[in-house]
């Protein structure tokens, strides 16, 4: 049994459905960023690699391809955690802590941004399983956390999340002259 291969456009690796060709493309899903896997698509399918979260599901369950897996132009999600000159009593508590504790709503420039990237659907859950269990190689700053800050871009509107001990608040994420 051959370990990788590609059938009817859709790249096999161990019997698993982890990635499928578009274009001159493989879109790998990040479960299945493997060095042999990698090394395997470039030099032998000559073709290049674009990793994205939810290709192994999809597949799965026998979803369509293109449509479904491209994401909408515009759609973002970014993160940002609090930097370095922030007090220590502001870090990884709630909110109600951190009025309690003396600190006003958070402010963008007690934060820093870790993470940008496309998004295909505004999904906080997929966001806390992709960035709260274990950390991708393009990001910049600690395991998801309570005290941190998630926006979705959609344009030029935006919405901000603080996380919780249990869930999420939605906030205004203001900068210091209360401007978004």
């Amino acid at each position: 049994m051959r370990q990788i291969f590609i059938q009817n456009g859709v790249l096999f690796y161990y019997g698993n459905p982890a990635g499928y060709l578009h274009g001159g493309t493989v879109i790998l899903d990040s479960l299945f960023q493997k060095e042999e896997l990698i090394r395997f698509i470039r030099e032998k399918e000559q073709a290049e690699v674009e990793i994205r979260e939810g290709v192994y599901d999809r597949l799965s369950e026998g979803g369509e391809i293109e449509e479904r897996e491209a994401p909408k132009e515009g759609r973002t999600v970014k993160i940002y955690q609090l930097g370095q000159e922030s007090p220590i009593m502001m870090r990884f508590v709630s909110l109600a802590e951190r009025r309690k504790r003396g600190y006003a709503q958070p402010q963008r420039e007690e934060y820093v941004l870790v993470y940008e990237g496309e998004i295909e659907k505004f999904d906080l859950e997929a966001v806390w399983d992709k960035f709260g269990r274990k950390v991708p190689a393009d990001f910049k700053g600690h395991a998801l956390s309570i005290s941190d800050v998630i926006e979705f871009a959609d344009g030029d509107t935006s919405r901000y999340f603080y996380v919780e001990p249990a869930g999420y608040e939605e906030i205004e994420f203001f900068k210091g002259n209360n401007q978004p």
